[in-house]
């Protein structure tokens, strides 16, 4: 089995993902964000699998094929997979799977503790009493949404795209604790972004940290916000989410930069926070239109 994993922490403690690894499944990229939270992207072909109560939850998001996959619910085989399906496997559960064809799929592991943090950041509730669901291929375009069009265009191993893996994740943790818990949660209401003052303070750190890895949670510490309102008040605030706008100045500076001819284009990159002057040359065009190369020239 080939695999490019990067970062092993993944591997600890997440059943799951073990259970996969050992099995015929290749594992194509994934990322640890924390104790037990992180993302996996894998692919799978004709096997037989089986998750015997693990201590974590597991959100699986089908990207491609899936029509074959089945899983067997007693004596009976449910099946229903296809490109989007939503699977979610609580803490403690037991379930197996038939693979027949193709399947590429993405998982979002999380812990206890990560779904309460969410729910008391955002409801300011004891998370006690909350439970996760245990869905099998069931519809939610917000969440295909967020895995196509956001999760899969980032590079999980470049420290620029750390914070929109940070946001990521904890809206995918707010979505599943409204969507998908035995009791229902009301979608909280915010007024008003931040202060002036907390904008200002969180921006001049930004300007002074572009060239280092960022996360949501640094972020939020500055003005004492939770991850989850912080990123919806930055945005309020300044018409951009967080990554957004960290990118924006990151892009500006590489301008800069670029305007000099001191530097060279990995020289760039590093000064700006990328990990690999590809990935730089990549945001860079995605962003300007131009590649570094063409913008310092027509300069």
């Amino acid at each position: 089995m080939s695999s490019n994993l990067t970062d092993h922490r993944l591997i600890q403690g997440s059943h799951v993902f073990e259970r996969l690894n050992q099995a015929r499944a290749v594992l194509h990229n994934s990322v640890s964000l924390g104790e037990q939270l992180g993302f996996a992207r894998w692919s799978n072909q004709n096997d037989r699998t089986s998750y015997h109560r693990p201590e974590h939850h597991t959100l699986s998001v089908y990207l491609s094929g899936g029509y074959q996959t089945k899983r067997l619910i007693g004596s009976d085989l449910v099946s229903g997979g296809a490109p989007g399906k939503l699977c979610l496997m609580p803490a403690g559960h037991e379930s197996r799977w038939q693979v027949d064809g193709d399947l590429a799929f993405v998982h979002l592991y999380f812990s206890d503790k990560d779904l309460s943090q969410s729910i008391e950041q955002i409801w300011d509730k004891s998370s006690t009493g909350f439970d996760v669901q245990d869905l099998t291929f069931a519809d939610d375009l917000a969440v295909s949404s967020l895995i196509q069009q956001w999760l899969l265009k980032l590079n999980w191993q470049d420290d620029a795209d750390r914070l929109a893996l940070d946001q990521l994740s904890q809206l995918l943790l707010g979505h599943i604790s409204k969507h998908y818990l035995t009791k229902q949660l009301t979608e909280p209401t915010l007024s008003g972004g931040l202060a002036p003052f907390q904008l200002t303070r969180c921006q001049e750190f930004i300007e002074a940290h572009l060239a280092d890895k960022l996360s949501l949670n640094q972020l939020a510490q500055l003005v004492d916000l939770s991850d989850y309102h912080f990123a919806r008040m930055f945005k309020q605030s300044s018409g951009l989410s967080p990554h957004q706008y960290l990118s924006q100045r990151r892009i500006e500076r590489a301008k800069s930069l670029l305007l000099t001819g001191e530097l060279s284009l990995a020289e760039v990159a590093y000064q700006t926070g990328f990990s690999s002057q590809a990935h730089f040359s990549a945001r860079f065009k995605q962003l300007t239109g131009n590649s570094p190369a063409s913008f310092r020239n027509k300069s």
